[in-house]
């Protein structure tokens, strides 16, 4: 068995998040148990491991995992992407594998970059699983609160109580936002983030661009450690976009 590097994207309204369920069926699906499926369908058995999980309709431009195969398939890597998308498309492409002896896709991952979609044009109902729709938003604004969460802070009251045991400390290396035509685009690029943290994230800020939270509740939440709002965007304007290695 060698080791490949694998690049994926995903719709992530057709499934129940990333991470394999035990409990999949037809109405339970996540993108590891559907890929998971098309490997057992060429006789490959294997561990997968993504750079991170995503929660259920949260969607990937450029997912990473990496899995072990038998060395037949090894000068068969097209052979191999090829037969995936076969089965796997529309809702997973695969976009890239290659042969990455002692690579691991979530501990080699040094910085993570997110994207929140959303649209202040009118309202288009095709676009509900992948864009939120809001109302007028000034991004200049937008763009200079969304710097505050910029540097390393203790993120405990931005992410899901059940959000796991790992420590709240995460570093945020560039955090903004920008129109293109009608759509508003929110980004984080950091180390890791949180569970929901940049949903969390995402509605503290569209609060106050409603004016219904000030610059000073933020920076209390943030760096006081008092917990105002916990009210995140919905996922489904949530992409990952980049795992950078």
């Amino acid at each position: 068995m060698q080791r490949v590097k694998v690049k994926l994207s995903y719709d992530g309204s057709c499934f129940n998040g990333f991470q394999m369920q035990k409990n999949e069926n037809s109405r339970i699906q996540t993108v590891a148990g559907t890929l998971n499926k098309a490997l057992l369908k060429l006789n490959i058995i294997t561990t997968i491991v993504g750079s991170g999980r995503t929660d259920t309709n949260v969607h990937a431009l450029r997912q990473v995992v990496h899995f072990d195969v038998p060395s037949f398939w090894i000068e068969r890597l097209n052979a191999l992407q090829s037969a995936l998308n076969d089965y796997l498309m529309p809702s997973i492409y695969i976009q890239n594998i290659e042969l990455t002896p002692e690579f691991h896709a979530r501990y080699d991952a040094q910085k993570r970059l997110y994207r929140y979609i959303m649209y202040d044009a009118p309202y288009v109902p095709y676009l509900a699983n992948y864009a939120l729709h809001v109302d007028f938003i000034d991004v200049d604004k937008l763009n200079l609160y969304a710097k505050t969460f910029e540097g390393k802070h203790h993120f405990g009251l931005f992410k899901k109580r059940d959000g796991g045991p790992t420590g709240d400390e995460r570093t945020i290396f560039k955090a903004g936002a920008y129109r293109y035509h009608h759509y508003i685009v929110l980004y984080f690029l950091g180390d890791a983030f949180l569970r929901s943290q940049i949903r969390l994230m995402g509605g503290f800020l569209y609060k106050m661009m409603q004016g219904k939270l000030t610059e000073q509740d933020l920076l209390q939440q943030l760096d006081s450690g008092i917990s105002i709002s916990s009210t995140p965007l919905p996922a489904c304007g949530l992409y990952l976009s980049r795992i950078y290695y």
